[in-house]
């Protein structure tokens, strides 16, 4: 199976001059946890997602656990700074790149194998350099549902 018969093909993407604020209502009004980042050509240049937004080890350093994260010594003014620091930061400041992509030739079975060897829950798919469309670790549970229940 090819990817383009898996993938999700309306991608929600951002500009990478963006602010974390814009990024952050983009992705909650849409629902979606993860935005490609584009540049003035169109092409994707980094991948954003939820950990870029400063909950994370390279804003807090000693995050190194879920529990330490969320324990006694992280207090709510603690949260409120980060995410008043973060928010004001461009896209291109702390997306994730380079983006490990795939074209549009790609098997599923490759993609779901970059996608474990890399430890990456999202993969970009491309035509030649244009965003077609995205696997997430969700379109993989679409092979589980037969194609009747897919519409």
């Amino acid at each position: 199976m090819k990817v383009t018969e898996l993938m999700t093909a309306t991608v929600i993407t951002i500009d990478a001059e963006s602010t974390i604020e814009e990024a952050a209502r983009i992705m909650i009004t849409n629902g979606v946890s993860c935005l490609p980042v584009l540049d003035n050509s169109g092409h994707v240049v980094g991948m954003l997602t939820h950990t870029d937004f400063g909950f994370h080890k390279k804003y807090l350093p000693m995050t190194d656990h879920l529990y330490t994260l969320m324990g006694s010594w992280v207090d709510p003014e603690t949260l409120e700074k980060v995410a008043r620091n973060v928010s004001s930061k461009i896209v291109k400041d702390v997306m994730t790149q380079p983006v490990v992509t795939v074209q549009e030739n790609a098997l599923v079975s490759t993609v779901a194998a970059l996608m474990m060897t890399k430890k990456i829950n999202r993969v970009p798919v491309l035509k030649d350099k244009i965003l077609i469309g995205i696997v997430t670790r969700h379109d993989f549970m679409k092979l589980m549902i037969s194609e009747n229940n897919l519409q």
